[in-house]
């Protein structure tokens, strides 16, 4: 991709089409490029490489203080394996902060008292969640999100106060009660990565303290310089401090699975990391794994991530299964018969003009998760690859 054709748009454009799940709600979604290592290993060999994720984790924060693992939004198995990362005992050992993007940083003394073992009405805690730059497109009600933050609150119950992992909101602070106006939102939504940049760097970088961040993947990807996309959280942090993101991403193959991404998975067992060094997994075409396209000169959906080798974009990627046996984490569609909450949902939708179709919300949603379809035009055949 040349840099006349490369895809040029704001940062809003680039996560709200980056990032998009295949959820009726329409929307989903680092140490250096890795250049010249041997890509000699097949899948067949390669195996014995493998490790869990807490493992993974673990010995990443030996040499990295920021560890990345990057999601595709509302996969169930994804939060079982981040589950069983975080009641993992040896983790408090190694972290200090837990960066979300599914928070409003505007309630963080909230979810610090709730962190803390304190009393939190419920009432109060899920305005948290609900209320971050994504609504009503995303408003993070799927209930892995909720059991995320309990889920740090129990594996801090029996720790003394100076060892508890505290959990930072990444997402820009927010009154939806103040927002009249779409101006008066994309000025808050261009912060999406600037913001928990600046977070990081203070709260975490200037303190001595070493962080686990929990991204959709696009966030988390090292950058790409002749991509010519917007910064992402992990090149910002880097700009800023010159700090490292040691990334893992979840590997979904794409509908039809191009490239034959499962198939070569399926020599693996589930819930295994897979390093991009020195792998078939590092020489895959990352434009056939990323999850994400973005808008081209003529409004086209393009895949930027054509031709690009897998190993400049992530560190490991996490198997959780066959496109088959993944499962979506779906809301209760009774949440939605709260009629102030759907009024203001309706409110933000109109805000925006009104790109979501608030109705799906509810009705019950298949378990399956969905695998994302490629429009022609972002096909790696039609999508010009990178140079």
């Amino acid at each position: 991709m040349s840099a006349d054709d490369a895809p040029r748009l704001s940062r809003r454009g680039f996560m709200n089409t980056g990032l998009g799940t295949v959820s009726l709600a329409g929307v989903a979604a680092a140490c250096g490029s890795g250049s010249g290592r041997n890509d000699s290993l097949e899948a067949g060999n390669a195996a014995a490489a493998v490790s869990d994720l807490a493992d993974t984790v673990l010995a990443a924060f030996r040499t990295h203080r920021l560890v990345g693992i990057g999601e595709v939004h509302h996969l169930q198995e994804h939060h079982d394996l981040l589950d069983r990362l975080l009641t993992d005992p040896r983790l408090p050992e190694v972290v200090d902060d837990i960066v979300v993007e599914f928070g409003n940083a505007h309630y963080q003394d909230t979810i610090d008292r709730f962190i803390a073992g304190q009393v939190v009405d419920n009432a109060d805690l899920r305005l948290a969640w609900r209320n971050t730059t994504q609504s009503p497109a995303e408003t993070w009600d799927q209930p892995v999100y909720e059991e995320f933050f309990r889920a740090v609150r129990a594996a801090n119950w029996a720790l003394p106060a100076g060892k508890r992992m505290r959990v930072l909101l990444g997402d820009p602070p927010l009154d939806w009660s103040k927002i009249t106006t779409a101006s008066q939102l994309e000025a808050v939504l261009a912060q999406r990565d600037s913001y928990p940049a600046a977070l990081i760097e203070k709260q975490v970088l200037a303190k001595g303290r070493k962080a686990l961040l929990c991204y959709g993947m696009a966030h988390l990807f090292h950058p790409v310089s002749q991509l010519h996309l917007p910064p992402n959280l992990v090149s910002l942090i880097e700009q800023r401090t010159g700090e490292q993101t040691y990334t893992i991403a979840d590997l979904v193959p794409l509908a039809g699975d191009p490239g034959g991404l499962a198939t070569k998975l399926s020599a693996y067992p589930r819930s295994t990391v897979i390093p991009t060094a020195g792998t078939w997994l590092g020489s895959f075409d990352a434009g056939l794994a990323a999850q994400l396209f973005v808008s081209g000169r003529h409004g086209e959906l393009v895949n930027p991530y054509c031709g690009v080798p897998l190993r400049s974009v992530i560190d490991d990627g996490l198997y959780e299964g066959q496109p088959a046996d993944l499962t979506a984490s779906c809301w209760n569609p009774a949440i939605f018969l709260d009629l102030e909450y759907w009024q203001e949902l309706h409110r933000r939708n109109a805000l925006q003009g009104n790109p979501v179709s608030l109705d799906s919300y509810r009705q019950d949603q298949p378990a399956r998760f969905p695998l994302k379809k490629v429009p022609p035009s972002a096909e790696c055949g039609q999508s010009a690859p990178a140079t």
